[in-house]
Parts: structure tokens; C-alpha cells; sequence
């Protein structure tokens, strides 16, 4: 009987040779590995662009002067925090406070709101608004601002009359828009009821405006 030793080899054979573990990563693995470090910078990189940018006020439409602007009628958009003049624009803090402003210019679709387009309406209550084309002569002579009271006297046959008073101005064109010189009509825009657009209506396509700054002037008699 023979017997094997233990450890011992037949003849002719070679030793087991123990093979190590050698795995390398596909490209599909190297891919992976990639994209997910580029999507956690990506985030990261957000993150810290997201501190430096601020979300202001644009129109959503073409939005015009006189109208009482409200949250359909613009939307949010970031801009950098370093952008010159974003401390004069309207961003959603501020929004909660001239939320139901009206316009004092006109304003295109897409285009940034900035508070000093606003002007808090000059009358309690849901007035409509109304612009009152006139030569400078005939409005105070361009003196009028956003707040002021007015008077609307029309000349009819020779005789003047009140068409109404005590209307709030809510906006004014600039100054150097009208009168001689000047690169279109002067105009303000007032808060009114519907008679009062009506006769207003009527004094405009008679030609005959004039408007006396009543601020702090007793109430006209009869009004």
C-alpha cells in the first residue's frame, strides 16, 4: 500500500499557483464615477450661486401707466446680487408692500419693475384711473406730482364750469414730455368714478382742459 505524503506532489505536476484578485473597472464604471462627481459639483457649484442672486419683479405682459399692478401681472426671476441698481428693483419682500401700486410709466413685457415705477394709489377704494392729455400752460404749469389733488374746469359757449374736482393724481408725466419743445403730449393720470370719466371724456374731445391744483384748497362749492 503507498501512501501519499502529506504536501507531496505527483510527478509531473506543478504547484497550484494561487491567483490574486486583479478586477478593473469598466469604462461604463469609470462613466459613472464621473458623472456622479460632476452632478455633486454641479449642486454644490448652485448652491453657492444661489446666496449671491436675488429674485426681482418683471412683466409678465405689457403692462401701462395709470393701472394697478397685481401678482398676475409679473413674475420672479433671479439676478445677481452684484447687478447695478438691484436695490431699486422690486424683489418679493418689497413685493408684499406695493402689491396694488399703480404704475406711473409703462412698462414692457419682460421688463424689470423698479419702485420708483409705483406709486401708492392716491384714493382709497376701487377707483378707476384715467390720463388727462393737456398742454403744460393748462396743467399748473407742470408743477402737479403724484398725490396732488386737481380740479378739471372746462370753457363751454364762454362760460366755465367745474367737470370735477377734487380728483388724486396718480401719476404725472415728466416734465420735459410736453409744452414747447417737448417730445409728445403732457399728461396725468387721475382717480375717478365712472360719471366722472364720462364728463371728462367730454371735456377732452371738446378741446377745452384746464387743471387747477387744489391741494389743500377748500371743496368747491356744490361738488
Amino acid at each position: 500500500m503507498n501512501v501519499t505524503p502529506l504536501g507531496a506532489r505527483e510527478a509531473g505536476t506543478s504547484p497550484e499557483i494561487q491567483r490574486k484578485s486583479s478586477w478593473r473597472p469598466s469604462l461604463s464604471h469609470i462613466l459613472i464615477a464621473v458623472a456622479a462627481i460632476l452632478a455633486f459639483v454641479f449642486n454644490f457649484l448652485a448652491l453657492q450661486d444661489r446666496s449671491d442672486t436675488t429674485l426681482v419683479a418683471v412683466a409678465s405682459s405689457d403692462l401701462r401707466a395709470g393701472q394697478r399692478i397685481s401678482g398676475s401681472d409679473i413674475r420672479f426671476v433671479p439676478v445677481s446680487a452684484d447687478f447695478v441698481g438691484v436695490e431699486s428693483l422690486v424683489n418679493q419682500p418689497a413685493w408684499d408692500q406695493v402689491n396694488g401700486w399703480v404704475l406711473t410709466r409703462a412698462i414692457a413685457a419682460e421688463g424689470v419693475v423698479d419702485l420708483s415705477s409705483l406709486s401708492a394709489p392716491a384714493s382709497e377704494g376701487n377707483l378707476r384711473s384715467m390720463s388727462i392729455p393737456v398742454p403744460l400752460e393748462h396743467a399748473a404749469g407742470g408743477l402737479l406730482a403724484a398725490g396732488d389733488v386737481v380740479d378739471i374746469v372746462t370753457v363751454d359757449d364762454g362760460v366755465a364750469s367745474f367737470v370735477a374736482s377734487e380728483l388724486a393724481v396718480v401719476s404725472v408725466a415728466a416734465a420735459d414730455s410736453g409744452g414747447i419743445g417737448g417730445f409728445g403730449p403732457y399728461h396725468i393720470v387721475v382717480s375717478v368714478t365712472a360719471d366722472q370719466a364720462l364728463a371728462l371724456a367730454r371735456a377732452i374731445d371738446s378741446d377745452s382742459i384746464e387743471i387747477v391744483r387744489s391741494t389743500g384748497a377748500e371743496l368747491v362749492e356744490g361738488e
